[in-house]
């Protein structure tokens, strides 16, 4: 009776943690919203930190390439023509992608 309920725990403890752990695929990356519409601001997690941020418009022309320098990013899009734009975070084989609309 005491091995069914060490089992127990134990498989109790196991799903309980996979449960609780974040899945792949969830992202690394925040968006933080401003009332300014003309900046994108993104809040990423301590891996990310140093990664390379390419902007670029929506048919591959890339407009910067920029580095994370802190874990926080504010790109203004203010002095830009209107139009779609992509934002792709890289650090290794690890990449998000983001599109930001000017209007």
């Amino acid at each position: 009776m005491k091995t069914h309920a060490l089992i127990a725990l134990s498989t109790l403890l196991t799903v309980s943690s996979v449960i609780a752990s974040p899945s792949p695929q969830e992202a690394n990356i925040d968006l933080v919203s401003s009332k300014n519409k003309n900046l994108f601001i993104l809040k990423v997690d301590q891996k990310f930190k140093g990664a390379d941020v390419e902007v670029s418009y929506a048919n591959g022309e890339v407009i910067t390439n920029l580095k994370m320098e802190k874990r926080k990013l504010i790109i203004d899009f203010c002095d830009v023509k209107f139009g779609s734009y992509v934002i792709k975070v890289m650090k290794g084989n690890d990449v998000e992608e983001f599109q930001f609309v000017k209007k």
